[in-house]
């Protein structure tokens, strides 16, 4: 899954750029999403430090009337934590398209506000393409652990993915239960950071994760769920058709 990532001081303008990727990603069902829209710089950098995002296509305005720091110096701070990251400018300013070769910023794209909507709409729609075919080439591929580890408190243990179906927030504040072949485990952890740590598995709904493998039927009238021993969760109505989308592209990979 890759990352998208949009800062614009103009709120109108970033969600519009939002809905454009929104909306191309949909279309061209590709593996991506709009991980952030914020109009702080300072924001996109401290969830890079935090997640360690690799490889993330970043859409920047170059005056940023937010921050400290321009869209340039942004970018700049982005390739210290992010050495893959793709980098397009959407800017009024053509003027500072020479500074940031001079700075060696190495940008994907410069996106011309002015040129008008539908050319922004291209422009970004390329870009998110030619960013997915770079990605591929560059970003190492690290295989997926044939184990989930977690730690109770008590119990440090490792539970093979094969055997897990999904994971479920519990009632308790940051628990969360994890849904095996044969038993309920329930453990300290959010379904946000195991999600990062499994990207094979897909968010169905805002608190539960589910493992693609383990999926035999989609019960579109009742959203439900099926998986391979009989067990059962809940899945959003809208996420129903990326869900089959990924099942499919995820079978054609075998």
């Amino acid at each position: 899954m890759v990352n998208i990532f949009l800062c614009d001081d103009e709120q109108v303008l970033l969600e519009s750029y939002g809905e454009i990727a929104t909306q191309h990603i949909q279309a061209a069902n590709l593996d991506a999403k709009v991980r952030l829209k914020t109009r702080n710089g300072y924001d996109l950098l401290i969830l890079l430090q935090e997640s360690k995002t690799q490889g993330g296509v970043y859409f920047l305005d170059i005056d940023l009337a937010n921050d400290d720091i321009d869209g340039i110096e942004l970018a700049l701070k982005i390739r210290e934590l992010d050495p893959y990251a793709q980098i397009a400018f959407i800017s009024t300013h053509d003027e500072l398209l020479m500074e940031t070769i001079q700075r060696r910023v190495n940008v994907l794209n410069f996106i011309f506000k002015d040129s008008g909507l539908d050319q922004v709409r291209q422009e970004i729609q390329a870009t998110i393409d030619d960013a997915l075919k770079l990605r591929e080439q560059q970003v190492p591929t690290e295989d997926e652990p044939a184990y989930f580890e977690y730690n109770n408190g008590l119990m440090f243990e490792r539970v093979a993915l094969d055997d897990i179906n999904y994971f479920e927030t519990a009632h308790k504040t940051r628990h969360v239960f994890l849904h095996s072949d044969s038993s309920l485990i329930e453990f300290p952890g959010r379904i946000v950071a195991i999600q990062e740590q499994l990207p094979h598995f897909y968010r169905v709904h805002k608190s539960i994760l589910v493992n693609l493998d383990k999926i035999v039927r989609i019960d579109k009238e009742t959203h439900q769920i099926i998986f391979d021993n009989g067990d059962t969760c809940d899945v959003a109505y809208r996420k129903i058709d990326q869900l089959i989308k990924l099942i499919q592209r995820s079978s054609a990979k075998k």
